[in-house]
């Protein structure tokens, strides 16, 4: 501990002047060096300027090395999805904010409360506290920047620059088996990064690390979010039993624990499970099932619709399809939305009217998807309307079309795993 800054910290909060503080004791240019930590300094003197100041350099130490445990205590918390714990803590290291300013504490402190920040998905204001930490790296210590990259490749995530993110992961890889007690989710990020880029056998890889890390540490609701991740992408393989049983694992332990958002997801993903086979009717059960368990109006909500929709239409129900989606279009405000454009093709689909769905992906559809930098779904509607106009014997358009389809070919690698659902 730099005792130096804390008598800093002590003297400039009770508003005394160097002169006032060392009167008697010292000079002041020898108290700045002390403040300064360029020089040290002895017991006697160090002890006369603390009894002047209230203060004793044991309860200094104490005060900081609580603070480090509590800190560590946090990310924790946090990297156990523990809300109200992570919460409080929260709470109570804030009133430590401008104390730890004088400690060797400064950096983590400000790193921890970064990671705090992505958790509560305030991702805009991450962005600006990143700005401000980025000025300071070249201070960090080696764990430091251990975790600066972490928690950096946990915002791209969040950004959706996953390859950005597996970079950032990649860079310290040397430094995970020398600070894995203190940061447990490196894996788990590198199996989330593959399963976004749609890459199973890496997402498998480094998912079964992450699920003996997690297992190890009795982080329940990690284990259970790791085989989410596992059981879409044998799904995926085609490893359907293996697949159907963790996903059933997760149910068991996700009512076990009275988890609602891991047992809404595990039903989804059963559907999307059964869909894969082409088994609608089973796929249909699992997904009203999600539904019924899932927020409103939320991208999980009109995920899981949409399948239901688009099992529908498999079975022949066109009219269902239309009842339900007049009503759930007619709620949105904003029809640029992701999910509106998804709901309203899916809804043409139903009505079975190409001339209007053409005409819609051609006027909203790909220009809002291109606007969202949805690639897949720019190459899907626009090989859909080459295709359109080559049964209509247009062969500039279809032509057109198809170029636009190729050119978003290239750009599809990394889209990652559609229908599926993972937390965040």
């Amino acid at each position: 501990m730099k005792i130096g800054k804390i008598i800093n910290y002590h003297r400039k909060k009770q508003q005394m002047t160097q002169e006032q503080l060392c009167d008697g004791i010292c000079s002041i240019s020898h108290l700045s060096k002390i403040e300064n930590n360029s020089k040290e300094v002895n017991i006697a003197t160090l002890n006369l300027l603390c009894l002047k100041l209230g203060i004793s350099v044991e309860d200094e130490k104490n005060k900081v090395n609580d603070i480090q445990i509590k800190l560590q205590i946090f990310y924790d918390a946090i990297e156990r999805l523990h809300h109200k714990k992570a919460e409080t803590l929260y709470t109570e290291l804030s009133q430590y904010k401008e104390f730890v300013q004088y400690t060797e504490l400064l950096y983590l402190y400000e790193l921890y409360m970064l990671r705090y920040i992505l958790f509560l998905n305030k991702v805009d204001l991450a962005e600006q506290v990143i700005e401000k930490i980025e000025q300071n790296t070249r201070m960090f210590s080696e764990f430091e920047l251990f975790v600066w990259n972490v928690i950096n490749a946990i915002f791209n995530h969040k950004r959706s620059n996953f390859l950005k993110s597996l970079d950032l992961l990649d860079g310290v890889k040397d430094l995970r088996k020398k600070y894995r007690d203190e940061v447990t989710e490196y894996y788990y990020l590198k199996s989330l990064m593959h399963c976004r880029l749609g890459q199973s056998t890496l997402a498998i890889y480094f998912g079964n690390k992450a699920l003996e890390v997690f297992k190890q540490r009795n982080n329940i609701i990690r284990t259970l979010d790791v085989k989410t991740i596992l059981s879409i992408h044998l799904t995926e393989m085609g490893e359907y039993e293996r697949a159907e049983d963790i996903l059933k694992e997760i149910l068991d332990d996700a009512e076990l624990i009275n988890n609602t958002a891991l047992i809404e997801m595990a039903w989804h993903n059963l559907g999307f499970l059964y869909g894969t086979q082409n088994k609608s009717e089973k796929a249909l059960e699992s997904y009203y099932k999600s539904l019924e368990l899932i927020e409103k109006y939320t991208e999980g909500y009109y995920l899981t619709l949409s399948n239901i929709a688009i099992h529908l239409l498999k079975l022949q129900k066109s009219e269902e399809v239309v009842e339900i989606l007049e009503h759930e279009l007619a709620l949105f405000e904003d029809t640029t939305k992701i999910e509106y454009i998804k709901l309203q093709v899916l809804y043409f689909e139903a009505k079975k009217d190409e001339e209007a769905l053409i005409h819609y992906l051609m006027e909203e559809g790909i220009p809002l998807m291109e606007k969202y930098d949805n690639w897949m779904k720019v190459y899907e509607y626009s090989e859909r309307i080459a295709e359109y106009y080559q049964q209509q014997g247009d062969s500039h358009l279809a032509n057109k079309y198809l170029q636009i389809s190729l050119q978003q070919m290239k750009k599809t690698h990394s889209t990652g795993v559609n229908g599926s659902k993972i937390h965040n």
